[in-house]
């Protein structure tokens, strides 16, 4: 499992099958990060958790 922002999903899925692993699940945060506000940035962290928890478990909410 991996993390990555939108602007690098699709490196990131590259890289994955790359490395062999092409269904290597990857949890998804907006672009760009760095100008967030401290409240956006933990609503994404809480979603990211979210996304976690559910490529981790198999269950989607």
């Amino acid at each position: 499992m991996t993390i990555c922002s939108t602007a690098f999903v699709t490196l990131g899925k590259a890289q994955a099958r790359a490395l062999g692993d092409s269904n290597l699940p990857i949890a998804i945060i907006p672009h760009p990060f760095g100008l967030r506000s401290r409240d956006e940035v933990r609503d994404i962290a809480r979603t990211c958790v979210d996304q976690l928890v559910e490529l981790v478990t198999g269950r989607a909410k």
